[in-house]
């Protein structure tokens, strides 16, 4: 027989031992740190550490509107996919399939993500938003929230790629403040659903003291 570990808690507990002992932590908080582990251990590549950033009062504001169970909203399925459900307190709020947001990105020759945000606008309040994939959908939600959208209290921004992705973010970075909204950014053309998913999941387990994995081992 071949000698590995197979139980889930031991193998998310030596995980996160390994990373602890490789990451440079020091410029986060505890609870920032929690957030980074888990998004590093969804990506798989401790150097990710450099490229997170959070703003100031990105969790105090994450843990306020997870208590009032606020709304949930994502570009992409790849992040409600990955978000766990036994830590979800309502569905989340997702339109890349609905067949208006279709017929119109058809017509307009833009991303489904991007027409997609235009959904949000009544559902956007305070809300938690996940932009995991498009840079597009990211740049259209600084658009509407510059327009005088009700601001979400969180942007989780981890949109990835070339075009489009890492100049989105810097300029959430460079204007969350003046929009009135707090985030957590991943940093140049990395990113992608899982990273988005795995910082709510944090946020979700902290807010409920649940300390079982958020990313089960398979």
């Amino acid at each position: 027989m071949i000698e590995y570990l197979r139980d889930p808690e031991r193998i998310h507990q030596q995980n996160e031992l390994l990373l602890r002992e490789q990451l440079v932590l020091d410029a986060f908080t505890d609870e920032q740190q929690q957030v980074v582990i888990q998004m590093v251990m969804a990506y798989g590549d401790p150097s990710l550490v450099e490229s997170i950033r959070f703003s100031e009062r990105a969790l105090p504001v994450a843990r306020k509107a997870i208590k009032q169970r606020n709304n949930l909203l994502y570009d992409v399925e790849l992040v409600n996919h990955a978000l766990s459900k036994r830590l979800l307190y309502q569905e989340p709020f997702g339109f890349l399939g609905k067949a208006s947001v279709i017929s119109q990105a058809k017509s307009t020759k833009q991303t489904r993500a991007m027409t997609g945000v235009d959904c949000w606008k009544r559902y956007m309040a305070d809300s938690i938003v996940l932009i995991g994939q498009s840079g597009t959908a990211l740049f259209r939600l600084l658009e509407i929230l510059k327009e005088g959208a009700p601001p979400p209290a969180l942007v989780i921004a981890s949109a990835r790629g070339f075009v489009n992705a890492e100049a989105a973010k810097q300029l959430l970075w460079k204007q969350h403040k003046d929009l009135g909204v707090e985030c957590i950014v991943v940093e140049g053309t990395r990113g992608g659903g899982v990273l988005a998913a795995a910082a709510l999941n944090s946020l979700l387990a902290m807010q409920q003291n649940k300390l079982s994995p958020m990313i089960d081992p398979l």
